[in-house]
């Protein structure tokens, strides 16, 4: 008996704050079907959810708009956008407490939020009231709720209120995410600047770095253009592509430097070479990237442009994207607004989609945005002390240091040197909510007057109408000065009449993968400045180059169906010349008495040339390319003084010096203790086979899939792993890797796709990598999730509605 009591102690002990949790979880649930009066709308808007769960928010006005888009966002996403904004603020460690602390004094750097309260300000009034509508209708959804959002229980926090300033705090949340990691990376390349100059270098520190940061290589693929600069008013036209490899106005990459400039092999044999400072994170994050491209309505089955996009980004749960349908009633004076596509929780705008007229998307583009510099940390003269706020803990006075050439971001005390930074998201007039003009464009000219004022993270914008023009721009503020300072904010911003373009080129097609996306040296130097002839981070090319092929591959009239085959497209053109290396490499010779070596090349030499989960032909070739470009890369750090550092590594650029470097040989960039470069690239091959028997003993079970699964976790799993099974994504196993359109490497991959011509909405389709809602037990949480992995086409339209809401 007493033995039966204990047990129902421990039962109860267990049970009751489950039970207790389970209805404080289920309480945060959002109402979804019903009335609902609130005092923020002037008419009546209905909220109507199809089995995705997916909204059509429809209202009288645009300001009612904005109120249910708030709505629905403060229901379904609040804890997202909470981080979103305070990640940009610096304001983490009030939620998270003092293990964000140093996350919140990087952000704090830039004090993002009175650079947000000032662009706020700098808006028409209109925007400040629909951000004020927005702001009432998220606070009104959070209140809907019977129970706050149930991370706040477990933070032991109480959300604070939305605010009109915390959507332009969103917006910085992406110049962050897209942004920020390349002063890092600015601050390595002047560091390896500074230990390879050379007198026969005319163009000054620009011709020292051509050879490790090539532009215009074998891979490049930009679209051409017609010096469209200054060619006057929108309305210019393109030419076709120049098949291969695109011009040589910013420099094909500059030849091996001679051993007077960079000499690996006496630097290498050479004892106490300095290692210098290696800036922090200083990485390349190749998962910041993403493809569009238009096909012109000529080339098409229904004669409008035809629009395909996939941001790639690293997905997270809940996915970064909101999926709506936003409608606003037609009167006699205003026509109807229709739009459909992907909103960014936090903000009341479309970001990427159609409006029934146009459609667009966009692609992360590279260019110089900011401005590094180093200097005497003593020029350092003003200060601006910034409270920190800490959960549970007293709040931390933490003093932002700034001088003529920006906020001090970085110091070397050893060398009593600073790195100061002027960010090009500083200024309060780079942001802003013009996107909001799109919803009523009607036709490509007028987007392309739009997208100059546009006050986003710079975007390679692709847009086409219903008539059939397509188009390509840079969406985002851009100095028309391009010095080094340009970012500094004296310059005034380029006009519609300066602004790069293409518009309705020849070959009736545009593309863009975050290489460069046009051959017009006047347009490049626009975008990059100072470092057009080195290319301003832009990707290889590879993705470019193959989207291209595809597209001018496809037989007969244009459809949804062959934009998604382009999208899920996994050959491995780029490693083709990688394959055939490594068979020439591992010869009768190199595999005499080394069974393992002999072993690689037959499953090397047996590859279907694709990045599938069951190749292990490919995972060997990828693993021995990585294996090569890292060992190679840390040689030419050593050689100019910089200690190898795990986060330090190598831009997608390098990839045309590294294989100039194992086709050519030379002796004096190869490190001293390999005689040659084949005993080097044996090495790799021998390291490599070593690597993989870690992680699968049989070399022939190896395959891309086991290398590579898709895990897509919510921030707080990690944590409580007791509860990943619920709050994560299913793990599945998924074809793809970067150069390549298929882009996948583990969480990093399409953060949405689709493809859709403007008047034809509902011949569509779209994926996202997760459900509408933040909240793990409703029905829409992973809703959409196995349509995005497995390239199930998803009609873009939402369907038959299943539930509505009426906001009274």
């Amino acid at each position: 008996m007493k033995v039966k009591y204990v047990l129902a102690v421990c039962a109860a002990l267990i049970l009751v704050p489950l039970a207790v949790a389970h209805v404080v979880l289920r309480a945060s649930l959002p109402t979804i079907d019903g009335e609902v009066h609130h005092l923020g709308v002037v008419s009546p808007v209905t909220v109507d959810r199809d089995e995705l769960g997916v909204p059509t928010i429809e209202a009288a006005n645009r300001l009612d708009l904005a109120y249910g888009t708030g709505f629905v966002h403060g229901q379904d996403r609040f804890f997202e956008m909470d981080l979103s904004r305070r990640l940009a603020a610096g304001e983490l460690s009030e939620v998270f407490g003092a293990v964000a602390v140093e996350q919140d004094k990087k952000a704090r750097l830039f004090r993002f939020r009175q650079v947000a309260r000032q662009a706020l300000q700098q808006g028409t009034p209109e925007q400040r009231a629909v951000l004020e509508a927005y702001a009432r209708g998220v606070n009104a959804g959070l209140a809907s709720l019977r129970s706050r959002p149930w991370e706040y229980w477990l933070f032991r926090s109480v959300p604070a209120q939305w605010r009109p300033e915390d959507t332009i705090l969103v917006t910085h949340a992406m110049w962050w995410d897209l942004q920020y990691s390349g002063l890092q990376r600015e601050i390595l390349r002047q560091q390896i600047n500074a230990h390879m100059r050379g007198p026969e270098c005319e163009a000054g520190w620009k011709c020292s770095l051509r050879f490790l940061y090539p532009v215009g290589t074998e891979w490049d693929a930009p679209n051409a253009a017609v010096g469209l600069v200054n060619a006057g008013p929108v309305g210019g036209v393109a030419g076709a592509p120049k098949g291969g490899g695109g011009g040589e106005a910013a420099g094909a990459g500059g030849a091996i430097p001679p051993p007077d400039i960079l000499n690996v092999r006496g630097a290498s044999a050479t004892s106490g070479v300095p290692a210098a400072f290696v800036p922090r994170g200083a990485s390349w994050d190749r998962g910041i990237g993403s493809n569009n491209w238009a096909v012109a309505g000529r080339l098409t089955t229904t004669g409008a442009a035809l629009i395909a996009n996939d941001m790639h980004l690293r997905a997270r749960v809940p996915a970064v994207w909101y999926r709506a349908r936003m409608r606003i009633k037609g009167t006699d004076s205003q026509p109807a607004v229709d739009l459909n596509g992907v909103t960014l929780p936090g903000a009341p705008l479309l970001v990427a989609g159609s409006n029934g007229h146009i459609a667009w998307g966009f692609t992360n583009s590279y260019g110089n945005w900011s401005h590094v510099e180093k200097a005497a940390c003593a020029s350092a003269t003003a200060v601006q002390q910034e409270e920190i706020r800490v959960h549970g803990q007293p709040s931390i006075q933490f003093p932002v240091r700034s001088g003529p050439a920006g906020v001090l971001y970085q110091a070397e005390p050893d060398k009593q040197a600073c790195w100061f930074v002027s960010w090009l998201a500083q200024q309060p007039a780079a942001t802003n909510i013009n996107l909001m003009a799109l919803e009523r464009t009607t036709s490509v000219a007028q987007a392309l007057a739009v997208a100059p004022t546009l006050g986003i993270p710079h975007q390679n914008f692709v847009v086409g109408d219903r008539e059939g023009h397509i188009a390509w721009t840079i969406a985002g503020r851009v100095p028309a000065d391009s010095g080094a300072t340009r970012a500094v904010g004296n310059s005034t911003w380029t006009t519609v009449e300066t602004h790069p373009r293409i518009l309705d080129p020849e070959v009736g097609r545009i593309w863009t993968a975050n290489a460069r996306a046009t051959d017009d040296s006047g347009q490049q130097t626009v975008i990059a400045g100072i470092d057009a002839s080195v290319g301003a981070d832009y990707d290889l090319g590879a993705r470019a180059h193959q989207i291209r092929d595809d597209l001018l591959a496809i037989q007969g009239p244009a459809a949804p169906a062959d934009m998604l085959r382009i999208q899920l497209d996994d050959r491995a053109g780029f490693l083709q010349r990688w394959r055939t290396m490594l068979i020439e490499l591992l010869d009768a010779d190199a595999i005499t008495n080394h069974p393992e070596r002999a072993q690689f090349r037959t499953l090397v030499s047996d590859w279907n040339a694709r990045a599938r989960v069951d190749s292990v032909g490919y995972r060997l070739v990828r693993d021995f390319h990585e294996q090569t470009l890292k060992s190679v890369w840390e040689m030419v750090l050593g050689a100019v003084g910089i200690a190898p550092a795990q986060e330090v590594t190598a831009p997608s650029q390098f990839e045309a010096a590294l294989w100039r470097l194992v086709s050519e040989r030379p002796m004096h960039m190869l490190a001293s203790n390999y005689g040659d470069w084949r005993e080097f690239l044996l090495a790799q091959a021998d390291t490599t086979i070593a690597d993989l028997r870690k992680t699968c003993p049989q070399l022939a079970r190896c395959t891309w899939g086991s290398r590579n699964p898709v895990h897509i976790r919510h921030p707080l799993s990690r944590s409580l792993p007791f509860l990943s099974a619920l709050l994560d994504m299913p793990q599945v196993e998924l074809p793809g890797d970067h150069d390549m359109p298929r882009v996948q490497d583990g969480p990093i991959g399409a953060s949405e796709r689709f493809a859709v011509s403007p008047g034809h909405e509902d011949e569509g389709y779209i994926h996202i990598p997760g459900g509408q809602s933040g909240h793990p037990l409703s029905p829409y949480y992973r809703a959409g999730f196995m349509d995005w992995a497995h390239g199930t086409p998803a009609p873009f339209l939402p369907g038959i509605s299943q539930h509505r809401l009426t906001l009274q």
